[in-house]
């Protein structure tokens, strides 16, 4: 199996007016990171060594969200368009996640059709929230509507929270555990809110191995169970949300984080997620051949490795 095919679905891009955007709004170390360098080059350069066979592009983090609706605009249609350029150019080994303009509600369903039927994305990228705004917030139902009539994919990826706890590590570096709860944050507002049962055709993929979702979603039902007895709300029940829910092995995941992840999704749900450049490319290939001998994949490599996306993304 160490010559399996690999899609990486947490793979990014960024173009020229997108980080001098962020540096004119003094944004670049917003994460306590430097912003990589990018380029085609250096993409194919990357897919060639780690042994990938497609990735699905997106922008990362910090939100291409600067609070002027031109702007946004602008940025999200330069880095769709980029990634339509790449997919053209390399149709058997690149795809791409479109950027919405979010949260401008009409701007980013635009951009969303725009993006499905002139530019052949094969999903939509949310950030964990724009602006303030949490996927699960009924402001973005016209929104999530639509992407329900073209039985969309959604890409989530964290960024940075409304509030920043500050004179702490995690506050300095937002990678650590920052990103983790936002996504987190926004997961459970899908699930409280009800959007996941409104829209069925979603299917979302979570990244991170699921950020904190697997260390609290008992608790969640729990919590939300007592909270239906006293009649101040309703239970959630995370069976009948999983199955629209997929989660991809970006970051550190292993002893632990694989291991937890196993125990909430099943094995159709997994797939592979590198997150270059922001993760260097000798530190992906090592984390795929961790991936390659580990006993808990064994079972599921392929699907893990290219089968599941394949069937969610419609990669071919």
């Amino acid at each position: 199996m160490k010559d399996t095919k690999l899609i990486d679905v947490h793979c990014h891009l960024l173009t020229k007016e997108y980080t001098d955007a962020l540096h004119q709004y003094g944004r670049e170390k917003e994460d306590g990171f430097l912003i990589p360098q990018w380029n085609e080059e250096l993409q194919m350069e990357y897919m060639e060594k780690a042994g990938l066979s497609h990735a699905v592009l997106s922008v990362s983090s910090p939100d291409p969200y600067f609070g002027d609706a031109v702007l946004d605009c602008e940025i999200a249609r330069g880095l769709n368009e980029k990634g339509a350029e790449l997919k053209k150019k390399y149709p058997e080994k690149i795809s791409f996640a479109a950027a919405l303009p979010l949260p401008h509600l009409d701007e980013a369903i635009r951009e969303a059709q725009y993006a499905y039927d002139h530019l052949g994305a094969c999903a939509v990228r949310f950030p964990s929230n724009a602006g303030g705004v949490y996927p699960g917030d009924e402001r973005l139902d016209p929104l999530m509507e639509y992407l329900n009539s073209r039985h969309a994919v959604i890409i989530f990826h964290p960024t940075a929270p409304p509030a920043v706890p500050q004179g702490c590590f995690t506050g300095k570096l937002l990678p650590l555990m920052e990103f983790l709860g936002d996504t987190t944050r926004a997961v459970v507002n899908l699930m409280t809110s009800g959007t996941l049962q409104k829209y069925p055709n979603l299917k979302m993929i979570i990244p991170h191995c699921a950020s904190f979702l697997p260390n609290i979603i008992d608790r969640l039902e729990g919590i939300t169970a007592l909270l239906e007895k006293n009649g101040i709300g309703h239970a959630v029940h995370p069976e009948e949300c999983l199955p629209q829910l997929y989660f991809d092995l970006a970051g550190d995941i292993f002893p632990r984080g694989a291991a937890i992840l196993r125990l909430l999704a099943d094995a159709d749900h997994i797939l592979f997620g590198g997150d270059f450049p922001y993760t260097p490319s000798p530190m992906i290939s090592a984390k795929r051949e961790q991936i390659m001998q580990s006993e808990m994949f064994s079972d599921c490599l392929d699907r893990i490795c290219y089968k599941n996306a394949e069937r969610l993304l419609q990669i071919m």
